[in-house]
């Protein structure tokens, strides 16, 4: 190997090194879960439907086409991220990381699917 191909490597690899390490990784569907049935079906309901109760109280269902339509992801995980304020929708910026956030909005666009 030449000096200018191990001069290329010793750059690259740190360089690799540094993007593995900065890159958050995805949470696993099964956390996903996890975190939605501990945190967001008391009101939201196991599979994403509320109980009438908290539905009469303006809890979302997740189930609702038109609403899985135009909800966008970043709005979605904005409410986990900030609540909803003159809702029973709580901050939960605090309790997840950005990367559980996400998950879970990957995973309430699959309660949506679900049937």
């Amino acid at each position: 190997m030449t000096a200018r191909r191990v001069a290329l490597v010793a750059l690259a690899v740190p360089a690799a090194l540094a993007l593995l390490v900065a890159t958050p990784t995805p949470v696993a569907a099964e956390d996903a879960a996890k975190i939605f049935a501990k945190s967001c079906a008391p009101c939201h309901g196991k599979e994403g439907e509320p109980s009438a109760i908290f539905a009469k109280q303006g809890v979302r269902s997740f189930k609702d086409a038109a609403w899985q339509k135009a909800a966008t992801d970043a709005q979605v995980e904005k409410s986990i991220r900030e609540g909803k304020k003159g809702t029973m929708m709580a901050s939960f910026e605090k309790q997840f990381s950005a990367e559980e956030i996400k998950g879970l909005v990957a995973y309430v666009r699959k309660l949506g699917t679900a049937k």
